[in-house]
C-alpha cells in the first residue's frame, strides 16, 4: 500500500472540535443569569480557568484531527494518530466483531457519524476498538456493509418501537438520579463561583414558599417535585433514546437495532457471537410487569453487560410478555418457548441467610442511635425503635422476595439462573459457550451446605452465578448443564459430598471466601 491509500477524516470534524467551548459558554451565561450581569473576581478568575481549559482541550481535538489518518486494506484497519505522540493502531478484518454507527446532535446537524469498529476482546475499551470519529454519512454505512460479516440487507422486523410502552419509561428511575446529578452539580457551580445560594432570586423564592407551609407540606412537596422531574426526565430520556427503534434479522446470521433521536445508534451483532439474554426487572418495572431485555456476547465488557448498558440493550423498557418474545426470537427458538418456565427453588437455608442480612443491616442502622440515645438523649431510643417498626419488616419482605427470586435449571440448550430483589435478573446461558466452574463457597454456606456455582464463558461479564444451591444438587446441575466436562471427577463426588470439596473435585476452582 501507498501513502496515497492513507485517508483523513472529514473536514467538517474541525467545527465539532468547537463544541468543546460549549461548556464554558453555558457556565458563562448561568452564572450572568443568576448574578444579573453582576462578576466578581472570584467569578471572573474561575470562568476564565474554566474558559482557557476547554480552550486548550478544542486545540488539542483539532490538532488531533489534523493529524489523524486510517485506511481499509484487503485484511485489516488501520488507525494512526498524534503530532508530538504518535500511535499506530491496527485490527484485522477478520477478528472484527462488531461494527456500530453512532452519532451525537452535532455530528447528526454536520452529516457525520462515529464508527467504532470492535474486535471482542475482554481488554480495555481503547484496546478492543478502533474508532473513527468521524466520517461522512454515507461512507459511515458503507463501511459498514463492508466490515460486517454479512452484508445482506435486513429481511425480518424482530421489534420496533410502541407508543404503550412510554408508560414503563418513569419506573426505571434514573432519571430521579439525573435530577440529583444535576442538582449536585448546580451546587457545586454556585460553591465554585462564591455565590451564596440565599442570594440567587429563584432559590430564594422557593425557600420562602417552603417555610410559609406546614411541616408536613414541605417535606411532601419537595419530594413530590423530584418525583415527578424525575419521571419527566425519564421519560425525554426514553424518547430521546429509543426513537425510530427497530430490531431486525439480516439473513440467518446477524442482528440489527437502530434507535435514536437527536443520537443516534446503529449496532450490528452476529447471531454466532450470542451466548444468551438477561432479561432485568427492576422493583418498579417488575411491579408493573415490565423488564428490559439484554444481549450476552462476545465483544461487550463487563460495563456492557449491566441492564443500564445501552450497547448490549436489545430493547427498550417494555412489558415482561413482550420481553420473553424478543429474547425467544433472537435466540432462534420457537415461539413460547419462554412461557411457563419454571426453576428449581433454593433450599430454605438460602431464606435464612437472607433474613440474617436484613435483620444484621437495620441492626447496623439501629446500633448507632441506641448507643447515642443512652448516652445523650431518650429522643434517639424513641427513634430507633419507632424507625426498626418500619425497617424490620421491609428487611424481611425484602428477604422473602430474593428468596422467591432464586432459581436455577435447564430449559433446552440453556443454562437458567435466576436472582435478585431490587433489580431480579434472569439469565439463558448457552451451555455451549460454558468454558469453565468455578465452586464458591464462604464459611456460612459451608455450614449450611450451600454453594454458589459460576458458569465461565468469554462474553458478557465473564462469569454468571446460581446462587445458594445445596452442593449436591449444585454438582448435579453441573454434570447435567456440561456433560462431560468434569464427568470423571463429579461421577467420585459422593452423594453427601461430606469430603472437602476441593479433594472430591480437584477439576473446579474453589474459592473460599470470609464472612
Amino acid at each position: 500500500m501507498t501513502a496515497a491509500d492513507w485517508q483523513r477524516l472529514d473536514p467538517r470534524m474541525l467545527a465539532i472540535s468547537l463544541t468543546w467551548l460549549v461548556p464554558p459558554l453555558c457556565s458563562t451565561l448561568l452564572t450572568l443569569s443568576i448574578t444579573g450581569g453582576d462578576l466578581d473576581l472570584a467569578a471572573v478568575i474561575t470562568l476564565g480557568s474554566i474558559g482557557l481549559t476547554f480552550l486548550i482541550i478544542a486545540v488539542a481535538f483539532g490538532l488531533r484531527l489534523l493529524t489523524t489518518r486510517f485506511r481499509i486494506t484487503g485484511d485489516q484497519v488501520e488507525l494512526r494518530t498524534g503530532a508530538l505522540f504518535r500511535q499506530y493502531r491496527t485490527v484485522p478484518r477478520a477478528r472484527i466483531r462488531s461494527v456500530d454507527v453512532t452519532a451525537n446532535p452535532f455530528h447528526r446537524a454536520l452529516g457525520l457519524r462515529v464508527v467504532r469498529i470492535s474486535t471482542g476482546e475482554h481488554v480495555a475499551a481503547d484496546r478492543r476498538q478502533l474508532t473513527l470519529d468521524g466520517v461522512s454519512r454515507d461512507y459511515a454505512e458503507r463501511l459498514r456493509r463492508q466490515l460486517a460479516p454479512d452484508g445482506t440487507a435486513p429481511d425480518t422486523a424482530l421489534a420496533v418501537l410502541r407508543r404503550r410502552w412510554l408508560r414503563y419509561a418513569p419506573l426505571t428511575l434514573w432519571g430521579i438520579a439525573g435530577v440529583g446529578f444535576v442538582v449536585g452539580g448546580f451546587a457545586r457551580l454556585l460553591d465554585s463561583l462564591k455565590i451564596n445560594p440565599a442570594e440567587v432570586g429563584f432559590l430564594r423564592a422557593a425557600w420562602s414558599g417552603l417555610t410559609g407551609l406546614p411541616l408536613w407540606a414541605a417535606i411532601i412537596v419537595p419530594v413530590l417535585g423530584v418525583v415527578l422531574l424525575g419521571a419527566l426526565t425519564s421519560l425525554v430520556t426514553f424518547v430521546e433514546t429509543w426513537w425510530d427503534y427497530r430490531l431486525e434479522a439480516v439473513g440467518d446470521g446477524a442482528l440489527q437495532l437502530r434507535r435514536g433521536l437527536f443520537s443516534t445508534r446503529s449496532v450490528w451483532l452476529e447471531r454466532r457471537r450470542l451466548r444468551g439474554v438477561q432479561i432485568a426487572e427492576p422493583l418498579l418495572l417488575r411491579l408493573a410487569r415490565g423488564a428490559q431485555l439484554n444481549a450476552i456476547a462476545t465483544g461487550l465488557g463487563k460495563s456492557d453487560d449491566r441492564s443500564t448498558s445501552t450497547k448490549s440493550a436489545l430493547l427498550p423498557p417494555a412489558s415482561r410478555l413482550e420481553a420473553d418474545r424478543v429474547a425467544t426470537a433472537v435466540l432462534g427458538e420457537k415461539p413460547g418457548f419462554l412461557a411457563g418456565l419454571e426453576l428449581a427453588r433454593a433450599p430454605r437455608a438460602a431464606l435464612r441467610r437472607r433474613v440474617t442480612w436484613g435483620l444484621a443491616a437495620v441492626a447496623l442502622f439501629e446500633a448507632p442511635l441506641v448507643i447515642l440515645g443512652v448516652l445523650l438523649t431518650e429522643v434517639l431510643l424513641h427513634i430507633a425503635w419507632i424507625s426498626s417498626l418500619v425497617l424490620v419488616p421491609l428487611a424481611l419482605a425484602a428477604a422473602i422476595d430474593a428468596y422467591r427470586s432464586l432459581g436455577s435449571g435447564l430449559l433446552g440448550r440453556y443454562l437458567v439462573t435466576r436472582y435478585g430483589t431490587y433489580a431480579r435478573r434472569t439469565v439463558l446461558l448457552d451451555r455451549s459457550g460454558i468454558i469453565a466452574w468455578s465452586v464458591n463457597q464462604s464459611a456460612s454456606q459451608r455450614r449450611a451446605g450451600l454453594a454458589t456455582l459460576v458458569a465461565m464463558v468469554a462474553a458478557g461479564r465473564g462469569g454468571y452465578k446460581v446462587r445458594d444451591v445445596a452442593l449436591a444438587d449444585g454438582l448435579a446441575l453441573v454434570r447435567e448443564a456440561t456433560p462431560g466436562m468434569f464427568e470423571e471427577f463429579l461421577e467420585s463426588t459422593p452423594d453427601n459430598c461430606s469430603e472437602p470439596i476441593e479433594k472430591s473435585v480437584p477439576a473446579l476452582p474453589v474459592q473460599r471466601q470470609t464472612p
